[in-house]
């Protein structure tokens, strides 16, 4: 019984080591293929397994480029089609896939519309086409913002130290 308690805490703590991983895009350089519990995008948005995320628009006329639908097994691998645009989704999984040679990518395993199926998101890919809606901030919007608060300033709204910080917190969105 003793032993059984023991066995039992210790694999309840390797889990949690083991599935408590949080993965950075500026990590993935050097990343090594597995499974995490959180992301943080090139956006500077966390990303974690139960968050909704938002589907975009395609970025063909009619099918995502970055999004298939299916699991290969019981339903084929099918890029999703225009239908799903502005509907949300869940993430289930985050993993890292990939080698050496050609770079490594993250993918999120969402919930499809129906629950019968799943879709994999080719995220940053995703991302930068607009086929997701990220949580981070795009370069539009932060200029938009920056643009905002330097109004602000030039009108006595807010001080120099102000606007300093928030251009230092919108610089690294602006491209």
């Amino acid at each position: 019984m003793r032993i059984n308690l023991i066995l039992a805490f210790l694999l309840s703590m390797t889990a949690t080591v083991v599935l408590g991983q949080e993965i950075k895009y500026t990590d993935l350089a050097t990343a090594k293929k597995g499974e995490f519990t959180s992301y943080v995008g090139s956006d500077g948005a966390v990303y974690k397994v139960g968050d909704r995320i938002k589907i975009g628009v395609p970025s063909s006329n009619k099918t995502f480029a970055f999004i298939t639908e299916g699991d290969g097994i019981l339903l084929p691998i099918t890029n999703l089609t225009a239908v799903a645009s502005g509907t949300q989704t869940e993430i289930k999984r985050i993993y890292v896939v990939g080698n050496k040679r050609a770079g490594y990518s993250v993918v999120f395993r969402t919930k499809g519309i129906t629950g019968l199926s799943n879709y994999s998101i080719q995220f940053e890919n995703a991302l930068s086409t607009g086929e997701v809606k990220g949580f981070g901030m795009t370069s539009d919007d932060a200029l938009a913002e920056l643009k905002k608060a330097k109004d602000k300033l030039d009108l006595g709204l807010i001080t120099q130290e102000e606007y300093d910080k928030l251009k230092a917190e919108l610089s690294k969105y602006i491209k």
